[in-house]
């Protein structure tokens, strides 16, 4: 056998919560399946490689024909985030100042026609501004891949598969914390990425006031839920911790200061040394030194004086315990600064503001205490009502622009066409949902808190400042404020589970399959009931979710307005009851009684109950229920695909420089054929990645003259990508008139075939080309009496149903079409030019 009839295999694994090796590995084993047969290849071997990467630049020219900027260039006045409150995205100030670079190519070019969506490819555009966004980190120059050696038993061909492992440069982890901490980054990011939409839309509407406006409406939404809603909840969590500290014995602070002290002063020795061997001057050096070593003997002293003393124990350990809240709040803040832009300054802020007023609260609160216990809690249960306080406001503030956007949104939608509608629609489920999100676990946060901390509380007598009266212990104030804020929220916590229990209706019998997925296929053909099942799975899942798409479409809006108005009038009830009500609010207040009640409270012990539990099984919750996380999944690799984070690394840059470096090192390789088999976000992924190279006459600098061929399972590109981000996947054409005339080809990705499998009940993606009207689509792909796939074939597009099934489990023993397929490519038979 030659050198060259090697083909290699690119597998591209889906979700980012996958181990290295495992997708490659389940390709590996389904290719060496022969069913009743000897299996189709033979003698494997599995080792390690490392590739080279080097970062792919942006191509030459922009999607409106304007050069992009060069290293050398004059570069434009903006860093790429949104780092001021309110600002536009950097993708929408690159494109707006795209025409400048061009110069006096655009000299002649009328101005309205500068801004034709037509004019534009988007999604062209994105990849040039992420791709020179990325600053290539030292860590990304080396890529270690699984490449798996098979021999093709048929005609001894050398065949080797290569795993594109990307889960590492977007996000990784696994476990109960994981799955826990995925629920808080979407509410922080959705806002964003909706904003982001926005702002492609206006792209679009030639700069008029209106989607000006709404732009800065999106934008301050998603800041000040990323900024001044989560610092106040961080602030909060702080008196929690500073409270916290109340509870330990007195005989116990001294020693707990002496130990504090004592390592304080090893640090900041440490740091003193430190400054004086790596500063720039030696004078710079020894004060340094100096100022330090002076902080780490006086640190010494408190720590000796803390043992020694007892009348100032009581003030030393209150300052203490505040220091130490401000240091942890302080590391916080810059920890979140570091992945979150226009927040550090705020941050800084309301730390020291917090603990300013503690300490102002300690000590005007002297004379009316007795006991350091009451003392630091009355404290914190103090400058806590003020953060609550500051916290109903800043949402009141929210949902006034909510409102506001909402409506203008619908307004200006009105006249813009189906591409932009559709967009449109995503960004309020977006802002919607990240609001809500934001709003459920926050209060289920803090009953959680509530109910651990009714244990200390008990028996801490308190008088509210500001939120109500009368109460007899800090445990009964606590509970209090959930009850009272869970008058507002019942109703949204009611329409949530309306809403995930029709989800999960529609759902449930692709969850099942999730957990024991259904065997179509065996040693004997298909199984009886199998066609059945595939179909009436297919048709309920595809019938339920254009259901629920209908009812969030025009259910979404109205109830959001309805829900922000509701927590408008609680904030006024909230606001007058200080100063004597009104008939009309004290009627208002009478209806928001009636929600009140130990619901979410409730809710909170179960919940803290369950998180715990998740918690402590660990992986064990990854390798079962833990399958679940799906659907979550899939939402957190859309937000890292589109983000732009302020450290200048781009999750899709990333991936795209690893991808194409593979590329290369394959056309270096001596291979005949290259065939990718992607699944999930990997089809998404691999699909953009070679139209982008394509489109900008760059593919053949990687792969060189060797074919392309690409295999996608589970791809969410037109279920999901092309129908909520359809201004960023115009090149996915449309399947409305049918198979035959659907776009996109494999041509108009620079391949020679292109092969797309999916499964009944996949929730995420399933068919491609395939309209959601045609009668056959569910059927079980076969292989006939001839050795080939029974399937919808037109020009270089492939598409067949595998049966039923889940997002999950493509390549498990009875996918024997895709199985075949994948041989046909690897094969070269059939393949477009031979």
């Amino acid at each position: 056998m030659s050198e060259s009839g090697r083909v290699a295999v690119i597998v591209v694994h889906g979700i980012a919560d996958q181990r290295p090796g495992q997708t490659v590995r389940e390709v590996a084993r389904l290719l060496c399946h022969g069913g009743e047969g000897a299996p189709r290849y033979v003698h494997g071997e599995m080792r390690e490689i490392l590739v080279p990467v080097a970062k792919l630049e942006p191509g030459d020219a922009g999607p409106s024909g304007a050069p992009q900027a060069k290293p050398g260039d004059a570069q434009p006045k903006h860093d790429g985030t949104r780092r001021r409150p309110g600002a536009p995205s950097g993708f929408f100030e690159a494109q707006q100042i795209a025409p400048l670079l061009a110069g006096a190519q655009f000299a002649d070019t009328p101005p309205h026609a500068r801004d034709e969506p037509q004019s534009q490819d988007l999604g062209l555009a994105m990849n040039d501004y992420l791709l020179g966004r990325l600053q290539f980190a030292q860590g990304d120059a080396l890529y270690e891949s699984t490449r798996i050696s098979l021999r093709r038993r048929a005609d001894e061909r050398a065949v080797d598969l290569y795993e594109l492992y990307w889960a590492d440069l977007s996000r990784l982890g696994t476990g109960g914390i994981k799955a826990l901490s995925s629920l808080y980054q979407l509410f922080f990011h959705l806002g964003t990425l909706s904003a982001d939409i926005v702002d492609q839309v206006a792209l679009g509407a030639g700069g008029r006031l209106g989607w000006r406006f709404l732009q800065r409406m999106h934008a301050w939404l998603a800041w000040l839920m990323k900024a001044p809603m989560a610092l106040l909840q961080l602030c909060m969590l702080m008196m929690v911790v500073f409270g916290t500290a109340a509870l330990v014995a007195p005989e116990m602070q001294g020693q707990l200061l002496a130990a504090l002290f004592g390592a304080g002063s090893i640090v900041l020795a440490a740091l003193g040394v430190l400054g004086w061997l790596r500063a720039k001057s030696v004078a710079a050096g020894w004060a340094q030194l100096i100022f330090f070593g002076a902080a780490a003997v006086a640190s010494l002293a408190s720590a000796i004086f803390s043992l020694n003393t007892e009348r100032w124990l009581h003030y030393i350990y209150f300052g203490a315990s505040a220091l130490v809240t401000a240091l942890a709040g302080s590391y916080l803040i810059e920890r979140y600064a570091g992945v979150t832009q226009g927040v550090r300054w705020l941050g800084h802020v309301l730390v020291v503001v917090t603990i300013l007023g503690l300490c102002v609260d300690g000590t005007i609160l002297l004379e009316q205490v007795t006991t350091q216990f009451e003392w630091m809690l009355t404290a914190a249960l103090n400058v806590g009502e003020y953060l609550i306080a500051a916290a109903l406001l800043v949402w009141a503030v929210f949902v006034v622009v909510q409102i506001v956007a909402l409506l203008l949104g619908l307004w200006l939608g009105r006249n813009v066409d189906a591409h932009a509608k559709a967009a449109l629609q995503t960004a309020r489920l977006g802002l919607v949902g990240s609001s809500g999100l934001f709003a459920v676990l926050s209060l289920v946060l803090w009953s959680v808190i509530s109910f651990i901390a009714a244990h200390g509380l008990n028996d801490l007598l308190y008088e509210p400042m500001l939120l109500g009266t009368g109460y007899r212990s800090g445990a009964i104030f606590l509970e209090a404020r959930v009850q009272s804020l869970g008058a507002f929220f019942t109703p949204l916590v009611l329409a949530f589970t309306v809403l995930a229990a029709a989800a999960l209706l529609v759902l449930l019998p692709s969850l099942i399959e999730e957990l024991k997925p259904t065997t179509n296929l065996d040693a004997k053909g298909l199984r009886h009931g199998a066609p059945d099942w595939s179909r009436r799975l297919g048709l309920w899942l595809g019938g339920g979710i254009r259901w629920l798409d209908g009812a969030v479409k025009y259910l979404l809006p109205p109830g959001a307005i309805l829900g922000s108005l509701l927590y408008l009038a609680f904030v006024i009830q909230q606001i007058t009851w200080a100063a004597g009500m009104p008939a009309a609010v004290e009627t208002l207040s009478g209806w928001l009684e009636m929600l009140k009640g130990e619901t979410l409270v409730d809710a909170g012990k179960w919940l803290a109950g369950g998180a715990l539990t998740i918690v402590a099984l660990g992986s064990r919750f990854t390798q079962t229920f833990g399958r679940l996380r799906v659907a979550i999944d899939g939402v957190l690799d859309i937000d890292n695909y589109f983000a732009d984070p302020p450290n200048r690394q781009p999750p899709r840059a990333r991936i795209f420089s690893r991808y194409a470096s593979l590329l290369r090192y394959l056309r270096d390789g001596g291979y005949e054929r290259i065939v990718i088999v992607s699944h999930s976000q990997g089809t998404v992924i691999s699909a953009d990645l070679l139209h982008y190279l394509h489109v900008q006459g760059r593919l053949h600098d990687f792969v060189g003259g060797i074919p392309v061929s690409l295999v996608t399972v589970g791809s969410p590109l037109r279920d999901l990508y092309a129908e909520r981000f359809p201004l960023l996947y115009r090149w996915m054409g449309s399947n409305a008139a049918g198979f035959g005339a659907a776009g996109p080809s494999a041509a108009d990705l620079g391949a020679s075939e292109w092969v797309n499998a999916c499964r009944s009940g996949d929730y995420v993606g399933r068919f491609i080309w395939t309209p959601k009207d045609g009668g056959e689509r569910f059927r079980i792909a076969v292989v006939g009496e001839d050795g080939k796939v029974v399937a919808q074939r037109a020009g270089d597009r492939t598409e067949f149903c595998l049966g039923a099934g889940g997002h999950t489990h493509y390549f498990s023993n009875d996918a024997v079409a895709l199985a075949v397929e994948i041989d046909r490519l690897i094969a070269g038979e059939g393949v477009k030019g031979e």
